[in-house]
């Protein structure tokens, strides 16, 4: 495809993409009264907060707003309500900076997998356009625009060749740690995959990690002793459980429960009441599937590494799935401590993957090591569950909750059957992630044509420089 054509249809695509996002949130607003949307008044208050402490000089007022939560996002909000809501409204106005980011994810998206065929690059870039679950959660404040600063980082990352590229990742790592601390794990994550697997040096992974990191010291709160201490209780209440899906279940005293963790925090947790379903993982599984039946399956290491890592960003959260006492207003009974919309990040990452398989053996890059592929396995394993319960019984964690309430003191009798299904579910799991893993193809192929203005040429893939 020439490289005219393909970028007027990925204008087309972007222009689309934010015309359903803005149809739905902002005018008319359809989705507004039928499906979740979360924090809107809350994240738009704190925006106005911060611009006005920072027109203001007030140092103190700043540092105040939101202790513990980055603040990049929510200074983007407070401008674009500043600027555009005398005219469309605060809240519409809060709401465009984060379906901006969501959409402009799109690029690059397209830019990472370009080097491989623009078809791709486009197939992956509508995947992210249309997936109805990434529209509806193009509306969270943080995580649709601290994901486009992810995937814009993971360019540079595995984009060795280009000037600057080291200082570029450290930098759009460092904006998307400064929006939302879950894209540190993100950050710390792919950089441990892509060393792991030799796509990146050590050194210059541990250089990355650290100034990506570091950016968080930028967040006012951290300025004050009287917000360090606001920081901490906010932490200490709801992110103080490392490794939440191991370790979460002996935290609330419900030890069976483990198996049920696990498949929550590799996917089961976007399950929720009025929650679009969430297809890129569907495709992922659907041509993981079909390309092991023809034999030709490749994954190549790259695109496994960048989705692997945002499914582990997940798992790795310090944040208990499920509390008895949540600010002190629940007692007894079960509730969530993180909401459907943590799983955004996944899409973007999945949808490169799924359109690079899906195009077919394209590179002489080998298999992933298992790190990297069987957490994609698992997550896109599940999607049929998830995206049956999200589109009419979305009772997943309910059920849960029942058993915990009605298991006390003889769980074996009341969860048994329950325990039995979360465990065996696992174990299906495991075992096709091995079997596809196996029949990944292991041999090197001939590089796809890299496209120019004046044709197709051959070039081969440079693993030193571990680009895509």
């Amino acid at each position: 495809m020439r490289t005219s054509k393909a970028t007027l249809i990925l204008v087309i695509l972007f222009c689309c993409a934010f015309l359903v996002r803005f149809t739905c949130w902002i005018l008319p607003g359809y989705c507004l009264q039928n499906l979740a949307i979360y924090d809107v008044a809350l994240i738009s208050s704190f925006g106005v907060s911060y611009v006005e402490g920072i027109k203001a000089g007030n140092l103190t007022a700043v540092a105040s707003v939101h202790p513990g939560v980055p603040p990049l996002g929510m200074i983007l909000t407070g401008i674009g309500i500043t600027v555009l809501g005398p005219y469309m409204g605060q809240l519409e106005a809060g709401l465009l900076i984060p379906i901006t980011f969501s959409t402009a994810t799109i690029i690059p998206i397209y830019m990472i997998l370009r080097r491989y065929s623009s078809r791709t690059a486009l197939l992956a870039s509508a995947l992210m356009a249309f997936d109805p679950y990434l529209i509806q959660y193009s509306s969270t404040y943080l995580d649709a625009t601290g994901t486009f600063f992810a995937a814009a980082a993971t360019y540079y990352i595995f984009g060795q060749d280009r000037k600057g590229w080291l200082w570029k990742a450290a930098l759009l790592g460092g904006l998307a740690s400064l929006t939302k601390l879950t894209y540190v794990i993100f950050m710390a994550a792919l950089i441990f995959l892509a060393a792991y697997s030799r796509m990146l040096q050590p050194k210059k992974g541990v250089v990355i990690l650290a100034l990506s990191t570091s950016a968080v010291l930028l967040s006012p709160w951290l300025w004050l002793p009287e917000t360090i201490e606001k920081t901490i209780e906010h932490h200490t209440l709801l992110n103080n459980v490392p490794l939440s899906s191991i370790i979460g279940p002996l935290v609330i005293g419900v030890p069976q429960s483990l198996p049920w963790y696990i498949l929550s925090y590799l996917a089961m947790g976007q399950v929720f009441w009025n929650t679009l379903p969430f297809i890129t993982p569907l495709i992922t599984l659907a041509v993981i599937l079909l390309r092991a039946l023809q034999r030709r399956l490749q994954i190549p290491t790259t695109l496994a590494i960048a989705a692997s890592a945002s499914v582990l960003t997940i798992f790795l959260l310090p944040r208990n799935y499920w509390t008895v006492s949540w600010s002190g207003m629940l007692h007894g009974v079960l509730a969530r401590q993180f909401y459907p919309y943590y799983f955004y990040p996944v899409g973007p990452f999945l949808a490169m993957l799924a359109a690079q398989i899906a195009a077919g053996p394209h590179s002489d890059e080998p298999r992933p090591p298992r790190l990297a592929f069987y957490p994609i396995v698992a997550t896109a394993a599940l999607a049929p569950l998830a995206v049956v319960m999200n589109m009419g019984a979305p009772y997943w964690d309910f059920i849960f909750t029942l058993i915990y309430n009605y298991s006390q003191g003889q769980w074996l009798l009341e969860g048994a059957s329950m325990i039995a299904f979360t465990t065996a579910l696992i174990a299906v799991l495991v075992i096709l992630a091995e079997y596809l893993y196996r029949r990944a193809i292991n041999s090197h192929h001939p590089p796809a044509p890299i496209e120019t203005k004046q044709g197709p040429t051959k070039q081969t893939v440079n693993h030193e420089t571990a680009t895509i």
